[in-house]
């Protein structure tokens, strides 16, 4: 195409673009239908976020990380709110390897606390899991705290109770009115 007629061509398509835009009807807006998302803060301003991920880091490196298929951050509140939440507690510290994972929670980051309204599922290494209701994680004070029921599961014993409260960094786990039932474990580093 010669470089003179550019400008040309240019116009004749502005002119076709009007003229077609012309016969289309005005009163119809296209809006693309919104997709369901994650909980709303309320009435807060809030900012909604996709797939995130949310690190609390400590001075001596560690670092406590909340991962959400979708989330709203309030910010007036300093709040995040997630759906499809994954919780590694303490990674890069000699006591990482918990994970909680629960369908909703809210990271409240002023108070340091993660609820978890919907109950949770926790896994830590070495084989122990547990199935929680409704539950806090108080990251401050290194505390999961169950009010309600909760069980718990590990190599060669099972605790059901209520009033769970488990210090992970400490390894020491208290629960009231529980009942456990112990199971042989083979130990593979015997014969016999």
């Amino acid at each position: 195409m010669n470089l003179r007629l550019l400008p040309w061509a240019a116009m004749a398509l502005l002119v076709l673009v009007l003229a077609v835009r012309s016969v289309l009807p005005t009163n119809v807006v296209a809006v693309p239908a919104e997709a369901p998302g994650p909980e709303t803060a309320g009435d807060e301003p809030e900012i909604r976020l996709g797939p995130v991920e949310v690190r609390e880091l400590h001075d001596d490196g560690s670092w406590n990380r909340l991962d959400a298929d979708g989330a709203v951050y309030a910010y007036a509140n300093r709040t995040v709110s997630g759906e499809g939440v994954t919780v590694f507690l303490g990674e890069g510290a000699p006591f990482a390897g918990t994970t909680v994972r629960a369908s909703h929670a809210a990271w409240d980051l002023d108070g340091k606390t993660i609820g978890l309204p919907e109950g949770c599922r926790v896994a830590r290494k070495g084989g122990w899991s547990g199935e929680l209701s409704a539950a806090t994680l108080d990251l401050a004070g290194s505390i999961l705290r169950v009010p309600g029921p909760a069980r718990i599961e590990g190599p060669g014993v099972s605790v059901q109770g209520k009033s769970l409260a488990w210090e992970w960094v400490e390894g020491k786990i208290t629960m009231e009115s529980a009942t456990s039932r112990l199971s042989p474990v083979k130990n593979p580093g015997r014969k016999g």
